[in-house]
C-alpha cells in the first residue's frame, strides 16, 4: 500500500533527523485535530524553513533542488514556450546550454508537459524541482512584460497610466509589482531598488544589509512600473522631475507589511527605492538581541527605571528601532502608558500608542513630543533626537519622571555625550537625565550549513587590534552555499557596547573631561567596546572577522 504524502514527509524527517520524533508526533496530531497535511503543520509552526521544505520534496520525488534566489533567471526564456504551456504545467526554462534545456517544474514526474517542450523545442530538457510560488512569480516576471510591451507598442503614454491606475490585478504591470514585493518578502530583505540605466534596468533587494541583484523586466517597463507604484503610494504621476515620498499597505494572505516609498529622478529616469516595514508581531524580543549574558542582565536592569534617558546610538540601518521595540516589548504592561513619535512608524502595534511625523501639519519630533507630554505618558520613545529644540525637551522630561528612549547618529557609546553637547543640552543637565546608551552595530552570521575555518589577512586583524601570533581561537567564515546563496552568510547578528552612567561618570560629564578622557576610564573599569564584542562573537563562531572590520574595525 502506497504511503501517503504526509507519511512519506514523516519518514523522510525522522531518517534525516530534521525534526525530533516527538515532536513529530505532536505534529501529526495536529494536522489529523485541524484536518490538514503534516506539511502545512511544520510550514505554520515555522520548525522548518521554505528552502529546506522545498529541498526535502525534491528529495521525496529524485530531483535536483533548484533556489531561484541561487541566480538571475533569464526572462528572454519565455520566447522558448509559450505562456499557456508554462502555466498549465507550472514550469520555466531557466537557461540552454549545449542544446540541453533546463527547466524548473513543480512536479518532476509531470512527464506530460516535460515531452511537450521536448517535441516543440526539439531539444533535450533536464529538470530541477522549485517551488510553486517562486515558479509563478517568475512566469508572472516573464510573460507579463511580454504582453505589457506588445500591447505598449502601439499604445501611448496616457494607456500606460491608465493601466497602472486600473485596479484589475490581471493586469500585467499590476501583477509584476505584485511579485516583486512578493519575492522581496520571501527572501527577508529589507529594501526593493528599481533603477534604470541608458540600456537596461536594474533590479536589486537588501539582504542581511547587501544589496542583491534579482530579475528584471526590460527598460520598457519602467515607466509602467512607476505609474503603478506612484498610485498605490497616493504619488503624483504627473510629477517626474522632483523627488517624491510616500507609503501603501500590502497584505499577501496572512504576511501584512508598510512599504515607504520614496522616487527620485535620476539621469536616466525615475529611481525607485521601497522600505519593508514589518509589523509590531514581526518584532524581536530583549532575549533575541544577542548580547552577551553579563551586559544583557546590566541592560535588562536599566531599562526597569521609572524615570531618565536611555539612548541607542549607532548609523543609518543599524537596527536602533528594533532594539527599541524590543525594550518597550519588555517593558509593556496595562499598568504603563507608552506612547511613541517616529518617521516613519516601522512596526504598527496597537498596545502602544503610536504618532506620525508630519512636517507639513506642523507635527515635528519637538512639537509632537511636547503634546505627548501632556497625555500622561510612563514610557516616551522619540524616534530620533536629531535637533535642539528635541534633545532639550527629550532631557526635560527624563527629568520629570518619564522614562525617554530614543536613537542618535553616533559611532560609539560615549560619543553621545559630545554629540548632546553640541545641541545646547547643559553638562549638569546630562548627566542627571542620561542612564545609558547602547551602541550598536549589525554583523551578517556566518552561513551554518558551509562554515569553515578562516585565515584572515593580517590588515583584517590589526582592524581588530589583533594580529596573527596573538589568536587564541580559530577564527570561521562561511564558504558560500545554495543555502547563503554564495554570500556565505545567512540572517545577522547585533555587536553592542553598553555605557551606565554611573556617578563617577556622571562627576567627569559635570567636570567637562574630554572624550577620550571618559572613554579611558570605561575601559579602566572594563566596559567592553563594540569591537570587543565583535571579537567575541567571532570567537563563538558567529561572525567573521571579515564582517568585524567592515562594521565596527578601525580600516
Amino acid at each position: 500500500m502506497a504511503l501517503s504524502p504526509s507519511e512519506e514527509l514523516r519518514d523522510q524527517l525522522l531518517a534525516v533527523g530534521a525534526i525530533p520524533p516527538a515532536q513529530i508526533q505532536e505534529f501529526e496530531a495536529e494536522a489529523r485535530e485541524s484536518d490538514t497535511d503534516l506539511e502545512t503543520v511544520i510550514r505554520k509552526r515555522r520548525v522548518l524553513s521554505e528552502t529546506n521544505l522545498h529541498a526535502l520534496r525534491a528529495m521525496r520525488l529524485g530531483a535536483p533542488y533548484c533556489n531561484l534566489s541561487d541566480f538571475i533567471p533569464r526572462l528572454q526564456n519565455a520566447e522558448l514556450i509559450d505562456e499557456a504551456l508554462a502555466r498549465r504545467h507550472t514550469m520555466f526554462p531557466l537557461f540552454v546550454l549545449d542544446g540541453m534545456i533546463t527547466m524548473v517544474v513543480e512536479d518532476p514526474n509531470d512527464l506530460a508537459g516535460i515531452d511537450q517542450v521536448r517535441r516543440l523545442t526539439k531539444q533535450e530538457v533536464d529538470v530541477c524541482v522549485g517551488s510553486r510560488s517562486e515558479i509563478v512569480g517568475l512566469i508572472e516576471r516573464a510573460y507579463g512584460a511580454s504582453r505589457y510591451l506588445e500591447q505598449s507598442s502601439v499604445a501611448d503614454s496616457l494607456l500606460e497610466v491608465a493601466e497602472a491606475v486600473d485596479g484589475d490585478e490581471t493586469r500585467p504591470v499590476i501583477r509584476l509589482v505584485d511579485d516583486l514585493v512578493n519575492e522581496a518578502l520571501r527572501q527577508s530583505a529589507s529594501d526593493i531598488h528599481i533603477e534604470p540605466g541608458e540600456k537596461d534596468l536594474r533590479i536589486r533587494i537588501r539582504v542581511d544589509g547587501v544589496l542583491r541583484e534579482v530579475a528584471a523586466p526590460p527598460l520598457g517597463l519602467h515607466r509602467a512600473l512607476v505609474s503603478r507604484i506612484k498610485v498605490i503610494s497616493k504619488l503624483d504621476i504627473s510629477r517626474t522631475r522632483s523627488p517624491q515620498d510616500g507609503a501603501f499597505q500590502y497584505r499577501n494572505g496572512e504576511t501584512e507589511v508598510m512599504i515607504r516609498v520614496s522616487v527620485l529622478p535620476s539621469v536616466y529616469g525615475e529611481s525607485v527605492v521601497m522600505r519593508l516595514l514589518r509589523n509590531a508581531s514581526d518584532a524581536i524580543g530583549l532575549h533575541d538581541l544577542g548580547m552577551e549574558p553579563d551586559m544583557f542582565e546590566r541592560f535588562k536592569g536599566i531599562i526597569t527605571n521609572a524615570h531618565g534617558m536611555i539612548l541607542v546610538s549607532g548609523p543609518t540601518g543599524s537596527g536602533k528601532s528594533t532594539t527599541l521595540y524590543a525594550v518597550m516589548k519588555a517593558i509593556t504592561s496595562p499598568q504603563k502608558n507608552i506612547v511613541t513619535i517616529e518617521d516613519p512608524v516601522e512596526y504598527r502595534t496597537s498596545r502602544i500608542r503610536q504618532v506620525q511625523v508630519n512636517p507639513e501639519a506642523d507635527l515635528t519630533f519637538a512639537s509632537g513630543l511636547r503634546s505627548i507630554l501632556r497625555q500622561d505618558p510612563d514610557v516616551i520613545m522619540v524616534g530620533e533626537i536629531r535637533d535642539r529644540e528635541t534633545a532639550q525637551i527629550a532631557v526635560q522630561s527624563a527629568l520629570t519622571g518619564h522614562l525617554l528612549l530614543s536613537t542618535v547618529h553616533t559611532n560609539d557609546a560615549i560619543g553621545s555625550i559630545a554629540r548632546l553637547r553640541d545641541l545646547g543640552v547643559p553638562e549638569f543637565l546630562i548627566s542627571s537625565s542620561l542612564l545609558a546608551v547602547l551602541a550598536q552595530r549589525l554583523c551578517r552570521r556566518i552561513c551554518p550549513d558551509c562554515k569553515a575555518p578562516d585565515d584572515p589577512p593580517e590588515y583584517m586583524l590589526s582592524a581588530l587590534g589583533l594580529t596573527a601570533g596573538n589568536l587564541d581561537f580559530q577564527p570561521m567564515r562561511g564558504k558560500g552555499c545554495r543555502r547563503c546563496i554564495g554570500s556565505g552568510y545567512l540572517g545577522r547578528c547585533g555587536i553592542y557596547e553598553l555605557f551606565e552612567v554611573t556617578e563617577e561618570f556622571s562627576a567627569m560629564i559635570v567636570r567637562l573631561e574630554p572624550t577620550e578622557t571618559i572613554r579611558a576610564a570605561a575601559r579602566s573599569k572594563g566596559i567592553h567596546f563594540l569591537v570587543d564584542d565583535g571579537i567575541a562573537k567571532v570567537r563563538a563562531g558567529i561572525t567573521s572577522v571579515e564582517e568585524v572590520a567592515r562594521v565596527a574595525g578601525r580600516c
